[in-house]
């Protein structure tokens, strides 16, 4: 789903004034809401009545600067804001609930605040400077729907007699129950070896949060270390940077190695290293279509004790794109099923953020693995990976006091990192 796009209403009481209301609508086009301003977008020549109806007609949400000119002029009818009344008035009549407008109070400590064709509606207080950026983070959190409080779910009634129904679990994803001949798929003791391994090389590096993938074919193939070197190397997705499946042939030391049960490859880069970064990947293949990867937690080279709510889904998002074309490349047919197993390692005491701190929310996790799995149709991956993605992360993004983000916010990353895009 593209951005939320936004028309901005405001008068020309003063330069100042002017100068707020632009630095309000790039700290808005910054932080990934497509603003429509006059100081950008109209030019010299252009029908200014026409730009204004479109705008607020075509707009999914309309912001109204309501300074104390701009009530008196939406009171009078003055101006390009008495205009504006006109056609806001009309879609407000229409329909008196809708939350398209969002009025925000600037430079008026006078009543009324807004105009009174709006209603009694909620608004925004920017009066004062101080708390610029609290008001602001407020009006994103509306417009990206990301509340700070999200509504809990309705509990039982304690005192009714009757026994509660019994409802399908929506966001809790428990281990998919496949069996094979070694146990039950993704808990045999390959997933384990492996798993020991790459924790015992986490820990010698002194790294703490990791991504733990696995990936297990409900109906066995049988290939070679070559046909799966091949695949990995086909399957990469270097949209994020450094892909899940990285191989590095050019570097003995971290290219994969052939194993008799398939290939493994473990890549170590220290501090000192000329990335200026430490980081730990491992992963491996197995003959029969396993998979398996370790892999360092992005967030720890940006900060310490953080959780980026948008690398989180797109990492998960290339994890399943990595899935469709792996097994996809095999030769796996399309109608087969597989069973994909994301876990999040070392979570205690970290605080859920955003790349580059844009969106900083306080709430920290006090759990330190959350985990989740699905059976997914290897051939419908890329159709479900929007609902995919979301059953996976949702369980995560719990823990960090009951956070939750809106669909809208799911597609427009997901969408956005298909087409090469990093959110």
């Amino acid at each position: 789903m593209k951005a939320p796009s936004v028309f901005i209403s405001y008068s020309h009481d003063s330069e100042e004034h002017k100068a707020w209301v632009l630095r309000l609508a790039v700290d808005l086009r910054e932080r990934g809401v497509d603003a429509t301003l006059d100081q950008w977008d109209l030019v010299p020549g252009q029908d200014v009545t026409s730009f204004m109806q479109r705008g607020i007609l075509d707009a999914d949400r309309v912001i109204l600067v309501c300074s104390k000119s701009y009530v008196e002029k939406a009171e009078g009818g003055a101006g390009g804001v008495g205009f504006e009344r006109l056609i806001v008035s009309s879609e407000v009549v229409q329909k008196i609930d809708t939350k398209k407008f969002v009025p925000l109070v600037r430079a008026n400590p006078m009543e009324p605040r807004i105009p009174r064709f709006l209603g009694p509606r909620l608004y925004i207080d920017f009066n004062d400077d101080a708390t610029y950026e609290a008001k602001r983070d407020e009006l994103l959190r509306e417009l990206l729907g990301v509340p700070a409080n999200s509504k809990p779910p309705l509990g039982v009634n304690p005192f009714s007699s009757e026994l509660p129904k019994d409802a399908e679990p929506i966001r809790v994803v428990e281990p998919t129950g496949i069996f094979r001949v070694g146990g039950r798929l993704l808990d045999e003791p390959w997933f384990d070896n492996q798993c020991d391994g790459a924790q015992a090389g986490m820990a010698r590096m002194g790294l703490g949060g990791s991504m733990e993938l696995r990936f297990g074919l409900h109906q066995l193939v049988s290939k070679s270390q070559l046909d799966l070197l091949n695949s990995i190397r086909k399957s990469q997705v270097h949209t994020f940077g450094w892909p899940i499946g990285a191989v590095l042939e050019n570097n003995d030391e971290y290219r994969p190695r052939p194993y008799a049960d398939g290939v493994r490859a473990k890549i170590e880069i220290p501090k000192d290293s000329l990335l200026g970064r430490q980081t730990y990947d491992y992963w491996a293949a197995r003959q029969n279509g396993d998979f398996y990867l370790l892999q360092s937690l992005f967030e720890d080279t940006r900060g310490d004790k953080l959780i980026f709510f948008n690398t989180r889904i797109v990492r998960v998002t290339e994890a399943l794109i990595f899935a469709s074309n792996f097994y996809s490349n095999l030769g796996v047919p399309p109608e087969a099923t597989l069973s994909i197993r994301v876990s999040h390692l070392g979570l205690a005491g970290r605080t859920l953020s955003s790349t580059g701190g844009r969106l900083v929310f306080p709430r920290v996790c006090h759990e330190d693995i959350s985990q989740s799995e699905i059976v997914v149709v290897l051939g419908k991956i890329r159709e479900t990976i929007v609902d995919d993605v979301r059953r996976i992360v949702e369980p995560l993004f719990l823990l960090f006091e009951f956070q939750e983000f809106g669909a809208e916010i799911y597609e427009d990353i997901i969408r956005r990192f298909i087409k090469g895009e990093v959110s």
